[in-house]
């Protein structure tokens, strides 16, 4: 492994930030750390970067401990959530800072910039300053200045927070595609679940200072091995008792059940349901639109669950009778979670 975090404990006072944290990254891995606020995943980006010092625990980086390192001295890069570009150097000084500090020539300094600046999409720009420049290029900018000393590993706290939504979707790409082409290892902080996703390589899930479960993005959404990765992602619906939805193998033990959206169909009364004896009738308290479908809000058996149809499907109303097929649920014991199909559906399949 390239980096290395080994039984790391931090206190702040009373709150324990990180609780015997221990995990490996390849090189030239992108990974996701992803929590709740709260949850330590910042206090871990900044102990690897020098920035917080772990109570007890080893930092490895390329197989040396630098817990004793200064930050300066790590090689690490670090992008803010708020960029932190300085406000009266243009995109060429923010960009040639890192260097300048290592006191490079003037020469290697100009040549590298020039570089950086047409990886990051922005010749032409040199000369403007942050303020003229919008949140898309100022992240861009920041990107450029903590790559600029060629750090042997990257660390990006929630890079895309103060970005509007659609320049954010569009630096999701562009980051995972320059990460891919420089191989440098990278570690981004973000609560955004649908970011995680869609660039980083591995998932870190952090609840409460630990980890709870490591693994491809498709594993850890689809194959959550605690009660919390099962009920963080999407929008579940959570309740007691899930007797009350046909067709389902009884757990011992069990204490909740965690329905997401994609795993219920919503259907009108005069349309054809393929799995009638197990569907359930239900009545439509919301509908809202999502762009890219309708998210339904459905009262079946005292339950509130989460759906969602298409805009190719005939619209539903507000009060509507309809039929519920749940036939997908997560169970939970305990710290476990089963992940049980609908007898009607298929025989049922069990993750731990």
């Amino acid at each position: 492994m390239y980096v290395e975090l080994k039984h790391i404990n931090k206190h702040f006072g009373n709150f324990k930030a990180s609780d015997d944290v221990s995990f490996g990254i390849e090189k030239g891995k992108l990974i996701g750390l992803l929590g709740p606020s709260g949850s330590g995943k910042t206090t871990i980006l900044r102990m690897i970067a020098g920035l917080e010092t772990p109570d007890n625990g080893d930092i490895i980086i390329d197989g040396k401990i630098i817990n004793n390192v200064p930050a300066s001295k790590r090689g690490i890069g670090f992008v803010f959530q708020s960029y932190a570009l300085f406000r009266y150097m243009t995109v060429f000084e923010n960009i040639a800072f890192g260097l300048r500090v290592l006191k490079k020539p003037e020469n290697e300094i100009k040549e590298r910039v020039a570089e950086l600046v047409k990886l990051i999409g922005l010749e032409g720009l040199e000369k403007r300053y942050p303020s003229q420049l919008s949140g898309g290029q100022r992240q861009r900018v920041a990107f450029a200045r903590a790559l600029a000393p060629n750090p042997q590993l990257l660390l990006l706290d929630e890079p895309f927070a103060a970005i509007d939504a659609k320049v954010r979707q569009e630096l999701r790409h562009w980051l995972k595609e320059m990460i891919a082409k420089l191989g440098v290892t990278s570690i981004f902080v973000t609560h955004d679940q649908d970011e995680a996703i869609e660039v980083a390589d591995e998932i870190i899930i952090m609840n409460k200072g630990r980890i709870d479960q490591i693994g491809k993005p498709l594993d850890v959404y689809s194959t959550p091995k605690t009660s919390f990765v099962a009920s963080f992602f999407g929008q579940p619906s959570i309740f007691k008792d899930y007797s009350k939805f046909n067709s389902f193998e009884a757990i011992d033990g069990a204490e909740q059940a965690i329905v997401r959206p994609e795993f219920v169909k919503v259907t009108k009364k005069d349309e054809t349901q393929k799995y009638g004896k197990s569907a359930q009738e239900g009545v439509v308290t919301d509908v809202a639109f999502r762009g890219s479908g309708i998210e339904l809000t459905v009262l079946v058996n005292g339950e509130t669950l989460t759906a969602r149809r298409s805009f190719d499907e005939p619209s539903v109303s507000v009060g509507e009778k309809v039929d519920v097929f749940v036939y997908r649920i997560f169970v939970t014991a305990g710290d476990n979670a089963y992940l049980l199909e609908n007898k009607s559906f298929r025989d049922p399949v069990i993750v731990i």
